[in-house]
């Protein structure tokens, strides 16, 4: 079982690969940010209070796609291009990892980078 520590090494080592990431962070079943955070000196485009809702709609997104894995197969990752930011989520085991990052980056090679460390 992860622990804690083992989800902000996690979180760390995925930030490292592009300055362009913003945030990093495990969201659980519950929506909570149990690891991971902000990259430092970045500052939040919303409150605190926004990130919780935000944690939410995104695990409920998630657990609705699950309905189609029978069908479709397992979600590797999903990706939203917004006016903002660009978000990814990437399903481990029963958490999220939730990723935002500026629009500029490499949208093809970012998410299967993240993919090769979560599978190691």
């Amino acid at each position: 079982m992860l622990t804690h520590g083992d989800f902000n090494r996690l979180c760390e080592k995925i930030m490292e690969i592009d300055k362009k990431i913003r945030f990093v962070g495990i969201i659980d079943q519950d929506g909570k940010l149990v690891g991971g955070g902000m990259r430092s000196g970045i500052k939040p485009i919303g409150d605190k209070k926004d990130d919780e809702s935000l944690y939410c709609g995104i695990v409920t997104r998630a657990k609705m796609r699950q309905g189609s894995d029978s069908v479709l197969g397992q979600v590797s990752f999903a990706m939203s291009y917004r006016e903002r930011v660009v978000i990814m989520s990437f399903p481990i085991k029963d958490n999220l990892l939730l990723l935002s990052a500026e629009k500029e980056i490499d949208l093809s090679a970012t998410p299967f980078k993240v993919l090769n460390l979560l599978r190691r």
